[in-house]
Protein backbone atom coordinates (compact mmCIF):
# COMPACT_ATOMS: atom_id res chain seq x y z
CA UNK A 1 0.00 0.00 0.00
CA UNK A 2 1.52 3.47 -1.09
CA UNK A 3 1.81 6.47 1.31
CA UNK A 4 -1.33 8.25 -0.25
CA UNK A 5 -3.22 5.22 0.05
CA UNK A 6 -2.18 4.86 3.83
CA UNK A 7 -3.05 8.41 4.61
CA UNK A 8 -6.66 7.79 3.44
CA UNK A 9 -7.33 5.35 5.88
CA UNK A 10 -5.59 7.42 8.89
CA UNK A 11 -7.04 10.15 10.96
CA UNK A 12 -6.77 12.79 13.16
CA UNK A 13 -8.76 12.87 16.32
CA UNK A 14 -9.23 15.79 19.01
CA UNK A 15 -10.54 14.98 22.06
CA UNK A 16 -12.27 17.44 24.85
CA UNK A 17 -13.78 15.60 27.46
CA UNK A 18 -13.59 12.39 29.13
CA UNK A 19 -10.90 10.56 26.27
CA UNK A 20 -8.28 13.21 27.28
CA UNK A 21 -7.80 10.78 30.34
CA UNK A 22 -4.87 8.60 29.18
CA UNK A 23 -6.20 5.51 30.54
CA UNK A 24 -9.54 5.50 29.20
CA UNK A 25 -8.56 6.41 25.87
CA UNK A 26 -6.38 3.54 25.74
CA UNK A 27 -9.28 1.27 26.84
CA UNK A 28 -11.60 2.70 24.21
CA UNK A 29 -8.70 2.76 21.33
CA UNK A 30 -7.22 -0.38 22.28
CA UNK A 31 -4.03 1.19 22.64
CA UNK A 32 -2.13 4.34 24.09
CA UNK A 33 -1.49 6.86 21.46
CA UNK A 34 0.79 10.05 21.24
CA UNK A 35 -0.66 12.86 22.38
CA UNK A 36 -0.37 16.84 21.79
CA UNK A 37 -2.33 19.12 23.69
CA UNK A 38 -4.52 21.41 20.99
CA UNK A 39 -6.87 24.18 21.45
CA UNK A 40 -10.76 24.13 19.22
CA UNK A 41 -11.18 28.14 19.04
CA UNK A 42 -14.94 29.77 19.93
CA UNK A 43 -16.49 26.60 21.74
CA UNK A 44 -16.20 25.76 25.53
CA UNK A 45 -16.72 22.44 27.97
CA UNK A 46 -19.76 22.14 30.05
CA UNK A 47 -21.02 19.49 32.27
CA UNK A 48 -24.43 17.39 30.60
CA UNK A 49 -27.03 18.14 33.20
CA UNK A 50 -25.14 19.08 36.28
CA UNK A 51 -23.68 15.67 37.90
CA UNK A 52 -20.64 15.97 35.64
CA UNK A 53 -20.14 12.41 35.06
CA UNK A 54 -19.32 13.71 31.50
CA UNK A 55 -19.17 17.08 29.30
CA UNK A 56 -20.42 18.43 26.56
CA UNK A 57 -18.80 20.78 23.49
CA UNK A 58 -20.68 23.87 23.03
CA UNK A 59 -20.55 26.95 20.76
CA UNK A 60 -18.84 30.11 22.42
CA UNK A 61 -16.04 30.86 24.86
CA UNK A 62 -12.64 31.49 24.20
CA UNK A 63 -11.79 27.96 22.97
CA UNK A 64 -12.25 24.53 24.19
CA UNK A 65 -8.70 22.36 25.46
CA UNK A 66 -7.61 19.18 24.58
CA UNK A 67 -5.61 16.66 23.09
CA UNK A 68 -5.11 15.99 19.38
CA UNK A 69 -4.65 12.43 18.30
CA UNK A 70 -2.71 11.49 15.01
CA UNK A 71 -2.59 8.29 13.05
CA UNK A 72 -6.10 6.46 13.67
CA UNK A 73 -7.16 4.35 11.77
CA UNK A 74 -9.73 3.17 10.25
CA UNK A 75 -11.07 0.19 13.05
CA UNK A 76 -9.43 2.09 16.06
CA UNK A 77 -12.53 4.66 14.73
CA UNK A 78 -15.03 2.14 14.61
CA UNK A 79 -14.34 2.01 17.86
CA UNK A 80 -14.38 5.07 18.94
CA UNK A 81 -17.52 5.93 16.82
CA UNK A 82 -19.33 2.87 18.98
CA UNK A 83 -18.40 4.02 22.36
CA UNK A 84 -19.19 8.31 21.04
CA UNK A 85 -22.27 6.98 19.14
CA UNK A 86 -23.47 5.15 22.25
CA UNK A 87 -23.88 8.73 24.27
CA UNK A 88 -25.46 10.31 21.51
CA UNK A 89 -22.88 11.98 20.10
CA UNK A 90 -21.65 12.37 16.44
CA UNK A 91 -18.98 13.13 14.36
CA UNK A 92 -17.47 16.66 12.46
CA UNK A 93 -14.81 17.96 10.93
CA UNK A 94 -13.42 21.03 12.61
CA UNK A 95 -10.31 23.09 12.36
CA UNK A 96 -7.70 23.00 15.44
CA UNK A 97 -4.72 24.86 17.05
CA UNK A 98 -1.91 22.47 17.82
CA UNK A 99 1.20 24.35 19.33
CA UNK A 100 3.80 24.90 17.31
CA UNK A 101 2.16 22.91 14.14
CA UNK A 102 -0.34 25.86 14.05
CA UNK A 103 -4.42 24.96 12.91
CA UNK A 104 -4.96 21.25 11.67
CA UNK A 105 -7.86 20.06 10.56
CA UNK A 106 -9.29 17.39 13.09
CA UNK A 107 -12.43 14.87 13.54
CA UNK A 108 -14.56 16.11 16.72
CA UNK A 109 -17.73 14.18 18.42
CA UNK A 110 -20.97 17.00 19.00
CA UNK A 111 -23.33 16.29 20.72
CA UNK A 112 -26.51 15.15 19.53
CA UNK A 113 -29.20 18.01 19.29
CA UNK A 114 -31.37 17.96 22.11
CA UNK A 115 -29.33 14.59 23.68
CA UNK A 116 -27.93 16.59 26.40
CA UNK A 117 -28.31 19.87 28.46
CA UNK A 118 -25.71 21.93 29.10
CA UNK A 119 -24.93 22.75 32.87
CA UNK A 120 -21.82 24.35 34.31
CA UNK A 121 -18.19 24.59 32.71
CA UNK A 122 -16.73 21.09 32.97
CA UNK A 123 -13.15 20.74 34.10
CA UNK A 124 -10.91 17.28 33.39
CA UNK A 125 -9.15 17.24 36.81
CA UNK A 126 -12.72 17.48 38.51
CA UNK A 127 -14.05 14.46 36.75
CA UNK A 128 -10.87 12.38 37.18
CA UNK A 129 -10.77 12.52 40.56
CA UNK A 130 -13.88 10.86 41.36
CA UNK A 131 -14.81 8.98 38.14
CA UNK A 132 -11.71 8.59 36.33
CA UNK A 133 -10.98 5.48 38.07
CA UNK A 134 -14.60 3.56 37.49
CA UNK A 135 -15.11 5.20 34.22
CA UNK A 136 -12.63 3.65 32.83
CA UNK A 137 -13.10 0.21 34.48
CA UNK A 138 -16.45 0.53 32.74
CA UNK A 139 -15.76 1.88 29.08
CA UNK A 140 -14.03 -1.97 29.01
CA UNK A 141 -17.56 -3.07 29.74
CA UNK A 142 -18.92 -0.87 26.77
CA UNK A 143 -16.44 -1.14 24.39
CA UNK A 144 -16.47 -4.80 24.73
CA UNK A 145 -20.56 -4.43 23.24
CA UNK A 146 -19.24 -3.57 19.89
CA UNK A 147 -20.09 -5.70 17.47
CA UNK A 148 -22.68 -7.61 19.93
CA UNK A 149 -24.74 -4.91 21.45
CA UNK A 150 -26.22 -1.71 19.57
CA UNK A 151 -24.58 1.54 21.38
CA UNK A 152 -28.00 2.75 22.44
CA UNK A 153 -28.39 -0.72 24.35
CA UNK A 154 -24.96 -0.29 25.91
CA UNK A 155 -25.86 3.35 26.45
CA UNK A 156 -28.98 2.20 28.51
CA UNK A 157 -27.13 -0.69 30.51
CA UNK A 158 -24.22 2.12 31.60
CA UNK A 159 -25.28 2.74 34.94
CA UNK A 160 -25.10 -1.04 35.83
CA UNK A 161 -21.32 -0.92 34.12
CA UNK A 162 -20.50 0.85 37.06
CA UNK A 163 -21.84 -0.33 39.13
CA UNK A 164 -19.97 -4.00 37.92
CA UNK A 165 -16.65 -1.57 37.60
CA UNK A 166 -17.00 -0.59 41.03
CA UNK A 167 -17.64 -4.42 41.77
CA UNK A 168 -14.11 -4.84 39.68
CA UNK A 169 -12.20 -2.65 41.62
CA UNK A 170 -13.27 -3.77 45.00
CA UNK A 171 -12.27 -6.91 44.09
CA UNK A 172 -9.01 -6.44 42.96
CA UNK A 173 -8.40 -3.84 46.00
CA UNK A 174 -9.21 -6.85 48.42
CA UNK A 175 -6.61 -8.37 50.33
CA UNK A 176 -8.20 -11.77 51.52
CA UNK A 177 -6.06 -14.79 53.70
CA UNK A 178 -4.73 -17.10 51.67
CA UNK A 179 -3.64 -19.80 54.12
CA UNK A 180 -5.33 -23.57 53.05
CA UNK A 181 -6.44 -22.65 49.39
CA UNK A 182 -4.07 -21.91 46.30
CA UNK A 183 -2.34 -18.82 46.01
CA UNK A 184 -2.82 -17.23 42.31
CA UNK A 185 -0.17 -16.21 40.13
CA UNK A 186 -0.10 -14.43 37.36
CA UNK A 187 -1.44 -17.26 33.89
CA UNK A 188 -2.66 -19.16 36.45
CA UNK A 189 -6.18 -18.31 34.42
CA UNK A 190 -6.11 -18.04 30.48
CA UNK A 191 -8.82 -16.59 28.57
CA UNK A 192 -9.17 -16.97 24.97
CA UNK A 193 -12.54 -15.87 24.43
CA UNK A 194 -15.57 -13.58 25.81
CA UNK A 195 -18.41 -12.90 24.95
CA UNK A 196 -21.42 -11.15 26.04
CA UNK A 197 -24.19 -13.40 25.89
CA UNK A 198 -26.99 -11.43 27.69
CA UNK A 199 -27.35 -7.82 29.03
CA UNK A 200 -30.13 -5.76 30.20
CA UNK A 201 -29.87 -4.75 34.26
CA UNK A 202 -27.71 -7.88 34.74
CA UNK A 203 -25.66 -9.64 32.57
CA UNK A 204 -24.82 -13.34 31.28
CA UNK A 205 -20.91 -13.55 30.17
CA UNK A 206 -19.59 -16.96 27.98
CA UNK A 207 -15.88 -17.61 28.85
CA UNK A 208 -13.58 -19.94 26.93
CA UNK A 209 -10.77 -20.65 29.13
CA UNK A 210 -8.04 -22.66 30.93
CA UNK A 211 -6.72 -23.11 34.11
CA UNK A 212 -4.14 -24.06 36.50
CA UNK A 213 -4.72 -28.01 37.99
CA UNK A 214 -3.95 -29.11 41.11
CA UNK A 215 -2.30 -32.00 39.64
CA UNK A 216 0.18 -29.78 37.41
CA UNK A 217 -0.27 -28.22 34.10
CA UNK A 218 -3.01 -26.68 32.60
CA UNK A 219 -6.49 -27.84 31.87
CA UNK A 220 -8.22 -28.25 28.39
CA UNK A 221 -10.00 -25.07 27.27
CA UNK A 222 -13.83 -25.11 29.44
CA UNK A 223 -16.93 -23.33 28.50
CA UNK A 224 -17.87 -21.42 31.26
CA UNK A 225 -20.45 -18.64 31.95
CA UNK A 226 -21.31 -15.93 34.37
CA UNK A 227 -24.23 -14.16 35.71
CA UNK A 228 -22.93 -10.60 36.62
CA UNK A 229 -24.31 -8.19 38.82
CA UNK A 230 -22.95 -5.71 41.01
CA UNK A 231 -21.76 -6.12 45.03
CA UNK A 232 -24.46 -5.64 47.30
CA UNK A 233 -24.60 -4.47 51.22
CA UNK A 234 -26.68 -6.66 53.80
CA UNK A 235 -27.49 -4.89 57.05
CA UNK A 236 -29.54 -6.78 60.07
CA UNK A 237 -30.86 -3.94 62.67
CA UNK A 238 -30.67 -4.94 65.91
CA UNK A 239 -32.03 -3.15 69.16
CA UNK A 240 -30.14 -4.82 72.24
CA UNK A 241 -31.67 -2.86 74.87
CA UNK A 242 -35.17 -4.39 73.58
CA UNK A 243 -32.73 -7.32 72.21
CA UNK A 244 -34.74 -7.32 68.98
CA UNK A 245 -34.47 -7.19 64.89
CA UNK A 246 -36.00 -5.90 61.50
CA UNK A 247 -36.56 -7.90 59.44
CA UNK A 248 -38.10 -7.10 55.89
CA UNK A 249 -40.52 -9.06 53.39
CA UNK A 250 -41.10 -8.59 49.80
CA UNK A 251 -41.60 -10.48 46.80
CA UNK A 252 -38.82 -11.97 45.20
CA UNK A 253 -38.56 -13.01 41.36
CA UNK A 254 -36.19 -15.74 42.22
CA UNK A 255 -38.17 -17.77 44.05
CA UNK A 256 -40.76 -17.17 41.84
CA UNK A 257 -38.91 -18.09 38.53
CA UNK A 258 -37.89 -21.02 40.45
CA UNK A 259 -41.77 -22.19 41.12
CA UNK A 260 -41.44 -21.23 45.00
CA UNK A 261 -45.35 -21.57 46.10
CA UNK A 262 -44.36 -18.40 48.21
CA UNK A 263 -42.29 -16.13 47.11
CA UNK A 264 -42.71 -13.53 49.48
CA UNK A 265 -39.08 -13.75 51.48
CA UNK A 266 -38.44 -12.49 55.23
CA UNK A 267 -34.35 -10.86 54.50
CA UNK A 268 -32.27 -7.98 56.11
CA UNK A 269 -32.36 -4.58 54.63
CA UNK A 270 -30.32 -5.34 51.60
CA UNK A 271 -29.61 -2.95 48.54
CA UNK A 272 -26.59 -2.07 45.31
CA UNK A 273 -23.79 -1.06 46.47
CA UNK A 274 -23.11 2.55 43.99
CA UNK A 275 -20.39 3.28 42.21
CA UNK A 276 -19.12 5.75 44.42
CA UNK A 277 -20.62 4.32 47.88
CA UNK A 278 -18.70 2.19 50.37
CA UNK A 279 -20.71 -0.77 51.54
CA UNK A 280 -21.16 0.64 54.97
CA UNK A 281 -22.55 3.86 53.08
CA UNK A 282 -24.83 1.71 50.60
CA UNK A 283 -26.12 -0.49 53.76
CA UNK A 284 -27.43 3.09 55.65
CA UNK A 285 -28.91 4.42 52.95
CA UNK A 286 -30.75 1.27 52.65
CA UNK A 287 -32.03 1.46 55.91
CA UNK A 288 -33.27 4.54 55.32
CA UNK A 289 -35.11 4.03 52.20
CA UNK A 290 -36.37 0.23 52.80
CA UNK A 291 -37.15 0.66 56.99
CA UNK A 292 -37.31 4.45 57.62
CA UNK A 293 -34.12 3.78 59.73
CA UNK A 294 -30.85 5.52 60.88
CA UNK A 295 -28.51 3.22 61.99
CA UNK A 296 -25.85 4.30 65.18
CA UNK A 297 -22.82 1.23 65.14
CA UNK A 298 -22.43 -0.87 62.13
CA UNK A 299 -20.35 -3.89 62.78
CA UNK A 300 -19.40 -5.90 59.89
CA UNK A 301 -20.07 -9.34 59.32
CA UNK A 302 -18.67 -12.25 57.30
CA UNK A 303 -18.74 -11.02 53.51
CA UNK A 304 -19.18 -13.89 50.82
CA UNK A 305 -19.93 -15.09 47.81
CA UNK A 306 -23.37 -15.94 47.90
CA UNK A 307 -23.20 -18.51 44.76
CA UNK A 308 -19.43 -18.63 42.74
CA UNK A 309 -20.07 -21.43 40.64
CA UNK A 310 -22.44 -19.27 38.44
CA UNK A 311 -22.55 -15.20 39.93
CA UNK A 312 -20.43 -12.13 40.37
CA UNK A 313 -22.41 -11.10 43.13
CA UNK A 314 -19.91 -10.55 46.59
CA UNK A 315 -22.15 -9.45 49.45
CA UNK A 316 -20.63 -7.02 52.46
CA UNK A 317 -22.96 -7.75 55.53
CA UNK A 318 -23.28 -5.77 58.77
CA UNK A 319 -25.26 -5.69 61.94
CA UNK A 320 -26.56 -2.23 62.41
CA UNK A 321 -27.39 -0.82 65.98
CA UNK A 322 -30.85 0.72 65.73
CA UNK A 323 -33.61 2.18 67.91
CA UNK A 324 -36.92 -0.03 67.33
CA UNK A 325 -40.09 0.47 68.82
CA UNK A 326 -42.94 -1.03 68.22
CA UNK A 327 -43.74 2.17 65.80
CA UNK A 328 -40.62 0.66 63.74
CA UNK A 329 -42.75 -1.52 61.92
CA UNK A 330 -43.91 0.07 58.87
CA UNK A 331 -44.15 -0.21 55.19
CA UNK A 332 -41.43 1.58 52.79
CA UNK A 333 -39.42 1.12 49.11
CA UNK A 334 -38.75 3.09 46.93
CA UNK A 335 -42.33 3.81 44.50
CA UNK A 336 -40.03 4.50 41.73
CA UNK A 337 -38.53 1.19 41.69
CA UNK A 338 -41.12 -0.70 42.16
CA UNK A 339 -40.04 -1.80 45.98
CA UNK A 340 -43.13 -2.81 47.58
CA UNK A 341 -41.73 -3.85 51.51
CA UNK A 342 -43.00 -4.66 54.74
CA UNK A 343 -40.83 -4.72 57.85
CA UNK A 344 -41.44 -6.69 60.83
CA UNK A 345 -39.77 -6.15 64.45
CA UNK A 346 -39.69 -9.58 66.25
CA UNK A 347 -37.33 -10.81 69.06
CA UNK A 348 -34.28 -12.15 69.14
CA UNK A 349 -35.60 -15.27 70.29
CA UNK A 350 -38.26 -15.65 67.17
CA UNK A 351 -35.42 -14.46 65.05
CA UNK A 352 -33.82 -17.99 66.07
CA UNK A 353 -37.37 -19.73 65.63
CA UNK A 354 -37.44 -18.28 61.98
CA UNK A 355 -34.15 -20.03 61.16
CA UNK A 356 -35.06 -23.45 62.82
CA UNK A 357 -38.24 -23.77 60.90
CA UNK A 358 -36.78 -23.23 57.79
CA UNK A 359 -38.80 -19.68 57.21
CA UNK A 360 -35.78 -17.80 57.10
CA UNK A 361 -34.08 -19.43 54.27
CA UNK A 362 -31.83 -17.37 52.64
CA UNK A 363 -28.00 -16.93 52.99
CA UNK A 364 -27.75 -13.38 54.02
CA UNK A 365 -30.08 -13.77 57.02
CA UNK A 366 -28.74 -17.00 58.13
CA UNK A 367 -25.34 -15.45 58.02
CA UNK A 368 -26.24 -12.25 59.87
CA UNK A 369 -28.24 -14.18 62.34
CA UNK A 370 -25.56 -16.80 63.37
CA UNK A 371 -23.43 -13.68 63.19
CA UNK A 372 -25.63 -11.75 66.05
CA UNK A 373 -25.37 -15.06 68.04
CA UNK A 374 -21.87 -14.75 68.62
CA UNK A 375 -21.52 -11.18 69.23
CA UNK A 376 -25.41 -10.53 71.21
CA UNK A 377 -24.11 -11.04 74.61
CA UNK A 378 -21.19 -8.67 74.36
CA UNK A 379 -23.94 -5.85 72.54
CA UNK A 380 -26.52 -6.56 75.21
CA UNK A 381 -23.47 -5.86 77.97
CA UNK A 382 -22.24 -2.84 76.56
CA UNK A 383 -25.80 -1.53 75.90
CA UNK A 384 -27.16 -2.12 79.58
CA UNK A 385 -23.69 -0.45 80.61
CA UNK A 386 -24.68 3.20 78.58
CA UNK A 387 -28.33 2.97 80.30
CA UNK A 388 -26.20 2.40 83.88
CA UNK A 389 -24.02 5.57 83.14
CA UNK A 390 -26.83 7.59 81.41
CA UNK A 391 -25.01 7.82 78.14
CA UNK A 392 -26.81 7.92 74.72
CA UNK A 393 -25.58 5.93 72.00
CA UNK A 394 -24.55 8.30 68.78
CA UNK A 395 -27.07 8.23 66.35
CA UNK A 396 -26.44 9.47 62.80
CA UNK A 397 -28.63 9.69 59.63
CA UNK A 398 -29.24 6.98 57.01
Amino acid sequence: MGWAALALTMASYFFYGTLCHPPLLARVLGRMPDLTPALLPGHEVRRAGTDGSFPLLCAGGEGAPGLLVDGVSEAEAARLDYYEAGFAFHIRDVMVVAGAAGTMPARVYFPDPGAWQPGPAWRLEDWAAVWGEVATEAAGDFIAGFGHIPPEAALRRYPMMLVRAASRLRARRAAKPVHLRRAAAPLDVVVSRTKPAYARFFAVEEFDLSHRLFAGGISPVLDRAAFVSGDAAVVLPYDPVRDRVLLIEQFRVGPFARGDLNPWLLEPVAGRIDPLETPEAAARREAHEEAGLALSQMIAAPSFYPSPGAKTEYVYCFIGLADLPDSAARLGGLADEGEDIRSHVISYGALMALVDSGEADNGPLLVLALWLSRLRADLRAEASGQAKSGAEPEVSGG
